[in-house]
């Protein structure tokens, strides 16, 4: 599914071929296109009771023959701008709300960044929805001809948004915009960061030569004494004590043939100390 396929030049593709389509219970309006002198606009409210960073969008010229390829660009750059805050929204959501512009024809369309990409509010100053719930159910649409030219229009948008954001426990609200147009917020809750719990280094010190052992020991397991010896140049009586005060401290285990090998507490050890 994407946002920048106008569905009169795919005809006869399958319809997630066409551009996706909320269906907006708004009329629609009789401009014929975006404005010219109001570009769409990203913010995106990186830090708390810091401005936003607002980036106007007006790569394309606002007109009906250049709107898929203006659509594109507002889907892409707010997905990815969300994503860099860490957000979890996927870009179906973006699809399906940026598509929804089409109704108020973009006329004063802001996209708003918030919650470190967790929150998408996309707002307009189009003739607004009357009726909100109905906009929430599938085959309620305002879609005119010029509008299904670029959407799907069948009234699904909006219900799909709903349906994904539901999976992520997450929210979809309609709201008025102040004087006109309408507000839709899509948000889900940021994952949880689970802290990891602190690892001080065990009580028990090695000897440069033990943990030379012991590192020795994960790189040749099984191994004995007399590999051991020959690795450090050290004598096998002195490997096979190393061997013992090793597997004391429950850093190693000694197999039936005397060869030892690291346990997890000797390996919990390693990543702490090295």
């Amino acid at each position: 599914m994407t946002a920048d396929t106008p569905s009169h030049h795919r005809s006869g593709a399958p319809l997630m071929a066409t551009p996706p389509q909320s269906h907006d219970a708004s009329a629609s309006r009789d401009s014929g296109g975006v404005q010219d002198t109001d570009p769409p606009r990203i913010a995106v409210y990186v830090e708390a009771y810091s401005p936003p960073l607002v980036i106007p969008v007006a790569d394309y010229p606002s007109s009906d023959d250049h709107l898929p390829q203006l659509m594109s660009a507002l889907v892409t750059r707010a997905h990815s701008l969300a994503q860099e805050q860490g957000g979890r929204l996927p870009l179906a959501v973006f699809q399906e709300l940026i598509a929804n512009l089409v109704h108020a024809s973009f006329a004063g369309a802001v996209i708003t960044i918030l919650d470190h990409g967790n929150t998408v509010r996309v707002s307009d100053r189009g003739p607004g929805i009357p009726d909100k719930e109905a906009a929430l159910r599938p085959g309620f649409t305002s879609a005119d001809a010029r509008a299904k030219r670029f959407i799907r229009g069948v009234g699904a948008g909006l219900s799909m948004v709903r349906e994904t954001l539901a999976g992520l426990d997450g929210t979809l609200e309609l709201e008025d915009n102040l004087g006109r147009g309408t507000v839709v917020t899509a948000r889900v809750r940021s994952e949880p960061i689970t802290a990891l719990a602190h690892t001080s280094v065990p009580a028990y010190n090695l000897s440069e030569r033990q943990l030379k052992t012991l590192l020795l020991a994960v790189e040749l397991a099984p191994v004995g004494p007399t590999r051991i010896a020959q690795e450090l140049g050290v004598s096998t009586s002195t490997a096979y004590r190393d061997f013992v005060s090793l597997e004391e401290a429950g850093f190693l285990t000694s197999g039936h043939t005397g060869h030892r090998s690291v346990t997890d507490a000797g390996l919990a050890y390693l990543d702490v100390v090295l």
